[in-house]
């Protein structure tokens, strides 16, 4: 059986940790290394890991002054000895067959692929599946590109990576929040891993990823501009990427201006808005219009094709049955534009032979 590292960040997580530690614990793939990393709580955080853990050689606590989310993964995976990481963060659940049904998927990619994904439900504080706001998108394959545009998914619980991989960036980038700005790691790392190789899916929701007041408000100026930082970082690894590309995917933060203005920060919306037309002149007010209708389709569609299990707790949910529709915030034109991109890519042609799309 192949051991696979799991690395649980936690901070101030004593409302949700045991739960999502026993989803862990309670995997069907038992071959397990289990690292809980304490980030400095001021609550019972990390005697609490060691209540639930109750003895189970395969989990491992460990504690550091706080340091970020991104320092935290980090420590545990300079320390695994495992060919396999994952990761959940300490307000998530795992299905059972999560560890099982990804190794299945990576062990019978034909290309190794550099890191597999699954699907995910939206999950409250109870642990039941509320609607969720995005729809699922099998995007398998060389799709850097696509991926830069979209940002298809949206948790690190969902990834499985292999390790030696993960330590060829040094894990997560603990730069973002030394820089005030923490938040986009897990794009910045799934960027990172789709330079060396392709994606794999599990077409499976098998993560519940909670919402709450953190991750539901408060931050989107500082998650706009994280989302940004890592796009900067990502065009200077591969300068090879289109830059109509690179743009579509700053205008894509646009999107955190409509959670502003449900919020009634009107003012930080349109300071959002004016920051990303004076940097891209070229991808000005239209294409961001663009781009937020886009999300309203995409919003619309989410809506339409409900999930049959919303209300049931996420550990009864069929991980079968949660819809699966295409890739998000896209038009036709740019979703054939980026399949295009992503094949000439792959095939090392230089980026200024990719056809770039017209924005209407």
């Amino acid at each position: 059986m192949t051991r696979v590292c799991v690395i649980i960040p936690a901070y101030n997580a004593v409302a949700t940790l045991a739960r999502t530690m026993v989803s862990a614990m309670a995997q069907t793939h038992r071959d397990l290394e289990i690292f809980v990393v304490d980030d400095g709580s001021t609550d019972r955080t990390y005697d609490l890991a060691h209540e639930v853990a109750d003895g189970d050689l395969r989990v491992t606590i460990l504690r550091q002054d706080n340091a970020g989310v991104a320092a935290a993964r980090n420590l545990a995976l300079a320390r695994t000895r495992c060919t396999v990481t994952t990761w959940l963060d300490a307000d998530d659940l795992w299905h059972p067959a999560k560890i099982e049904r990804q190794l299945a998927v990576l062990n019978a990619a034909k290309e190794p692929p550099s890191f597999v994904y699954t699907g995910y439900r939206l999950i409250d504080s109870d642990d039941r599946v509320i609607p969720n706001f995005r729809t699922l998108a099998d995007v398998s394959g060389h799709t850097l590109c696509r991926q830069t545009a979209t940002n298809f998914f949206s948790n690190i619980s969902s990834i499985m990576i292999p390790t030696d991989l993960a330590r060829r960036f040094g894990g997560h980038d603990p730069r973002l929040r030394e820089w005030g700005i923490q938040g986009a790691e897990d794009l910045l790392l799934q960027l990172q891993l789709s330079t060396i190789g392709p994606a794999a899916c599990c077409r499976e929701a098998l993560v519940g990823y909670r919402m709450h007041e953190q991750n539901m408000s408060l931050g989107y100026a500082r998650a706009a501009r994280s989302n940004i930082r890592a796009l900067d970082l990502i065009a200077a690894l591969e300068p090879r990427i289109p830059d109509w590309v690179m743009k579509l995917g700053r205008a894509r933060t646009a999107g955190y201006a409509l959670h502003m203005l449900r919020d009634g920060d009107i003012l930080g919306a349109l300071r959002l808005l004016a920051e990303l037309s004076l940097r891209q002149p070229g991808y000005t007010a239209l294409t961001l219009l663009l781009t937020l209708k886009w999300q309203l389709h995409d919003v619309k569609v989410a809506r339409d094709l409900a999930d049959p299990d919303v209300g049931k707790l996420f550990a009864h949910a069929d991980p079968l049955s949660a819809p699966w529709h295409g890739h998000m915030i896209l038009s036709r034109r740019h979703d054939k534009a980026l399949d295009q991109a992503d094949r000439q890519l792959a095939a090392g042609i230089p980026h200024k032979a990719c056809c770039q799309p017209q924005t209407s």
